[in-house]
């Protein structure tokens, strides 16, 4: 698993090994140095493989005012970093399947690639970087805006979405799990850049973060 850890490990003369947790049912967990969690299920008789980072932030981590932030991070994190400028014309480029979703407890981001060593060498690469060094900048979060907007309206037209949040609403009246994912729209079209900076600085690190592998690779 030494792609792993040699991927998400910070930079350290001489790195701990990840410590084998557990296996269960063909999955391996291992513990990185810097606090990461890393499940491997490797499957040989596959074509592909996939690549998945959870971080455990979503919406019940935000504040008054901030609703909304945790999924409009999400949306930043494909803008790019300074090696990785467009991330998503770079995967587009290996054939991959990807996308982000964000929910109460956590934000994950994925994508699927024909499973060769240098489309695993590079999610993993990639993946650790956007974690760390996104940009997260006011001209992006301004054009951003218009795609969250148009899905919080698409979840306005929604009858059952209606249904679920008013539901949720009930249940959890005075807990984040009673608000929308996607937040208000007061809030979303008025969220501050070094807000969402901070937001992302503090839950994006490698001790709030579970790498999943799953698919044909070698361990």
């Amino acid at each position: 698993m030494s792609f792993a850890s040699q991927s998400f490990l910070t930079a350290a003369d001489d790195p701990a090994p990840p410590e084998k947790i557990r296996t269960v049912e063909g999955i391996t967990e291992y513990s990185l140095a810097n606090g990461m969690k890393v499940l491997l299920f490797p499957d040989p008789s596959s074509p592909k493989v996939t690549v998945n980072l959870t971080l455990l932030v979503g919406s019940r981590h935000e504040g008054y005012g901030e609703t909304g932030m945790a999924h409009l991070l999400e949306h930043m994190l494909f803008k790019g970093t300074p090696t990785h400028q467009n991330i998503p014309k770079e995967l587009q480029a290996r054939g991959a399947q990807f996308n982000g979703t964000t929910w109460y407890d956590r934000t994950n981001y994925y994508e699927t690639l024909p499973a060769t060593e240098d489309n695993l060498e590079f999610a993993l690469k990639m993946e650790a970087d956007r974690m760390m060094n996104s940009y997260v900048k006011a001209e992006d979060l301004a054009s951003e805006m218009t795609v969250v907007r148009n899905e919080f309206e698409r979840g306005e037209n929604s009858p059952s979405r209606m249904l679920m949040q008013k539901v949720m609403a009930s249940a959890f009246e005075w807990h984040n799990y009673g608000k929308s994912t996607i937040g208000n729209r007061a809030d979303i079209e008025r969220v501050p850049i070094d807000r969402l900076k901070s937001f992302y600085k503090k839950y994006y690190q490698p001790d709030n973060a579970v790498l999943i592998v799953a698919g044909k690779f070698d361990t």
